[in-house]
C-alpha cells in the first residue's frame, strides 16, 4: 500500500512537472519579420586621395506591431539573416570607385566587410550576406533588451566626390511568453 501511494505521488510529480512544461509552449508565440534600414553615404568633396566615411542609422523592432505590444515579454530574438547591399551609387563616369577597410557595426558587434567595387555591386544587385552565428547571436541578444539598434558603416573610398545607399535587411523571430 505503501509503495502504491509513493508511485501515486511520483506519478502526480512528474505530470505536473510536464504539464508545466507543455503550458509554459502554450504561452509562447513566435513574431517573424524583416527590418529595414538605409544608410545613406555622400562625400561630395572632389579628391583622389582616400577618404575615410563613418554614418550610421537606426533598426526599430517596435514597427512591428505584436513586438511592439510586447517588448517587456520578449523571452529570445534569433537572428535569422542579415543582409546588406549597395544602391543608388553615383560618381564621375569612368571612375571605379572601391570600399575598402569596411565595416558594420551594430552596438558592440563589428563585422569586418570585404573590398567593395561600389558600382558593380550597384549594378549586379548584390546582396551581401552575414552568416557568422556569433555575431547574429550577439545582436539578437542586445535586440532581446532594446527595442531599436544603431547600425554604422564605416570604411575607407577610394576617390570622391561619390554618393551611394547601404541597404541593410534584418530578419529575424522574436519569441514572446505571454505569461
Amino acid at each position: 500500500m505503501k509503495r502504491t501511494k509513493y508511485s501515486i505521488l511520483l506519478l502526480f510529480v512528474f505530470t505536473t512537472i510536464l504539464s508545466c512544461d507543455k503550458l509554459d509552449e502554450l504561452t509562447e508565440f513566435d513574431v517573424t519579420d524583416g527590418f529595414s534600414t538605409t544608410v545613406n553615404i555622400n562625400l561630395s568633396e572632389v579628391s583622389n586621395e582616400p577618404q575615410l566615411f563613418s554614418e550610421s542609422s537606426t533598426i526599430a523592432l517596435s514597427s512591428n506591431q505584436d513586438i511592439q505590444d510586447n517588448l517587456d515579454l520578449i523571452q529570445d530574438i534569433r537572428i535569422n539573416s542579415l543582409t546588406y547591399e549597395i544602391s543608388n551609387y553615383n560618381a564621375e563616369q569612368d571612375s571605379m570607385i572601391m570600399l575598402t577597410e569596411a565595416s558594420l557595426s551594430f552596438a558592440n558587434s563589428n563585422i569586418s566587410v570585404n573590398d567593395i567595387n561600389l558600382q558593380q555591386a550597384d549594378n549586379d544587385n548584390t546582396l551581401f550576406s552575414i552568416s557568422d552565428s556569433e555575431l547574429l547571436n550577439s545582436i539578437g541578444n542586445i535586440l532581446e533588451n532594446t527595442p531599436t539598434i544603431e547600425a554604422m558603416v564605416s570604411g575607407t573610398i577610394s576617390g570622391s566626390p561619390v554618393s551611394f545607399n547601404v541597404i541593410i535587411n534584418v530578419n529575424l523571430t522574436a519569441t514572446i511568453d505571454v505569461l
